[in-house]
């Protein structure tokens, strides 16, 4: 831990070597109240950490401790509520909501998504505008069903096998 926080203190104080419109270090303590390598807190390319933080886009990691928001994310991201509108890799937290395109895996107790999800949803709650993969959880909805299966205790696709389903649900 200890070289953890020199790490990060070096990088702060070597900010001015740093050139390029994206930060590569940053820290938040509420949404843009933040300080980042070099001054940059929207594009992040590297690490974003905070107690609650927001982000233009972030090709790295998006860790909060309460709440954490992006546009757009290659990565991965995870807060208590997060909130994206595109990522591609990995979205978790007690509550995760996407609101356009998830690729990747979408893993909390609740995962909401109103866009596509491409890829595998895992809580005990997955709702899904459409789904391609799979979901795991106990209540898995997905409006449209594209390709994929749901497990869980309850399964409803409007297109799959049957509307509801237990235990399994799909549609190839």
């Amino acid at each position: 831990m200890k070289k953890i926080v020199v790490l990060l203190a070096a990088l702060l104080v070597a900010a001015p070597v740093f050139a390029g419109n994206t930060g590569y270090v940053k820290l938040s303590l509420w949404d843009n109240i933040a300080v980042a390598v070099p001054n940059n807190i929207h594009n992040i390319t590297g690490l974003d950490l905070g107690i609650g933080s927001k982000a233009d886009t972030v090709d790295g990691v998006q860790f909060d401790f309460i709440y954490g928001d992006a546009h757009k994310v290659r990565g991965v991201k995870f807060g208590l509520v997060d909130t994206a509108d595109i990522v591609y890799g990995i979205q978790g937290g007690l509550v995760s909501i996407n609101n356009g395109k998830m690729q990747g895996l979408q893993d909390g107790y609740i995962n909401w998504s109103d866009g596509q999800v491409i890829g595998v949803q895992w809580g005990l709650v997955n709702v899904a505008n459409r789904m391609t993969g799979v979901q795991f959880g106990l209540v898995n909805y997905a409006k449209q069903l594209e390709n994929g299966l749901q497990l869980g205790l309850v399964n409803i696709a409007k297109n799959g096998w049957l509307p509801v389903m237990i235990i399994v649900n799909g549609r190839f």
